[in-house]
């Protein structure tokens, strides 16, 4: 299975190594044979990533996140993006963070432009902010994949028109069995050719479930209950959706 989007456990940490149990995550995901993304918000967790570019099963993105939009000059790293497959997660959030927008839009457009000139797919960050993020898309030139989209069911429609990708957040099926509108639009008017699957972290699964605290093993199970879901939805078997979201990572990845 493909992990588009995660953050490796013990990041937040800012060490010189990985930690031991970011070592225990990367090994079971590769007994469980998941090609993973993981994600670098700071240029310190960059740095750190950056130790494990060479191994299997593992992609590596990097983007100056919303929630650190005052801390760094993006275009101080604009070198650095030459060595990630993905350019993100960036964009705009005006519910987990209070750096002021003026400043999130001024360092997601500028990240924005330096994807633009390398190439480079873009992870986007949405909260709370889908409708200026669909105004600020409109003309970027690459690809864009929507991660865990959380917003309101109408503010899907510029994604949409402008044939986004979009990641499949650890909640998806068990928003689906609650009748979550937004996430039933999306698995109903994305087409397949553009869904991937993401589990954002252990830590993100556990907040998806409720859970203070959640067992590494669970990754998998996740991944493979929101494949099934999103399977189900396109009429799909599950092996089926598995080999789509790989065509999927394919083409994302083209410059």
């Amino acid at each position: 299975m493909i992990d588009l989007h995660a953050h490796l456990a013990g990041m937040e940490e800012n060490g010189k190594d990985i930690s031991p149990e970011g070592q225990k995550e990367l090994d079971l995901r590769r007994e469980a044979g998941i090609l993973t993304c993981f994600c670098g918000e700071t240029p310190a967790q960059w740095e750190l990533l950056k130790k494990i570019a060479n191994r299997d099963h593992v992609l590596l993105s990097f983007g100056i996140h919303p929630w650190y939009a005052d801390r760094y000059e993006v275009q101080s790293w604009r070198q650095e993006w030459s060595f990630c497959s993905i350019l993100g997660e960036i964009g705009l959030d005006s519910v987990w963070c209070e750096v002021p927008l003026k400043l999130q839009e001024k360092q997601f457009q500028n990240q924005l432009q330096i994807a633009a000139d390398l190439k480079k797919p873009v992870l986007l960050h949405t909260k709370g902010q889908e409708k200026r993020i669909g105004e600020m898309i409109k003309d970027f030139p690459g690809k864009v994949c929507v991660h865990w989209y959380s917003g309101e069911e109408k503010d899907l429609e510029p994604f949409l028109l402008k044939d986004c990708y979009f990641t499949l957040g650890p909640d998806t099926a068990l928003l689906c069995g609650k009748g979550d509108a937004a996430r039933k639009r999306l698995l109903k008017e994305a087409p397949g050719t553009r869904l991937f699957l993401e589990t954002d972290g252990i830590g993100a699964v556990a907040w998806a479930f409720g859970k203070e605290e959640m067992e590494l093993s669970r990754l998998p199970v996740v991944l493979k209950e929101n494949l099934e879901c999103a399977a189900f939805q396109k009429g799909l078997t599950p092996d089926q959706m598995e080999r789509q979201m790989e065509e999927n990572l394919r083409e994302f990845l083209k410059s």
